[in-house]
C-alpha cells in the first residue's frame, strides 16, 4: 500500500501540532502527532481498515472510511492501485461534515 497525504491533511497535522504546542506542551503535541503518524503507517500493514464515515453515507461515498487516532479523525480513502490518500485529521469535537463538504466537494 501506498500512502499520499493531501496538502490538505499535512496542514491539519502542522496545525494541531502548534496548537498543542501553544496549549498544552511540546510533549504532549509530539505525542499526539505520534499516535496520529502511527495510526496511518499502520495501514500499509493491513488491507482495508477504519469505519465508514457517518457523514459520507448519504453520498454513497464508500471507498472513504475513518481511522480514529486519540481525539482526532482521520479521513482516509482508498484508491486504486493501492493507494491510500489522507485527505483530512480532526478533533472530534469539530464539525466533520462542512469540512469534508469544504474540501472534498468543492475542491
Amino acid at each position: 500500500m501506498k500512502i499520499i497525504w493531501t496538502q490538505y491533511a499535512l496542514n491539519d497535522l502542522q496545525d494541531i501540532r502548534f496548537y498543542l504546542k501553544q496549549n498544552e506542551s511540546l510533549a504532549f503535541a509530539s505525542k499526539v502527532t505520534q499516535e496520529i503518524l502511527a495510526e496511518v503507517n499502520s495501514l500499509k500493514d493491513r488491507n482495508i481498515k477504519g469505519t465508514f464515515v457517518p457523514e459520507l453515507e448519504d453520498l454513497h461515498l464508500m471507498t472513504h472510511r475513518q481511522l480514529l487516532a486519540g481525539q482526532h479523525r482521520i479521513l482516509i480513502e482508498y484508491g486504486y492501485n493501492d493507494i491510500i490518500y489522507i485527505h483530512m485529521i480532526a478533533h472530534t469535537s469539530r464539525d466533520l461534515e462542512a469540512l469534508i463538504r469544504r474540501r472534498l466537494l468543492n475542491s
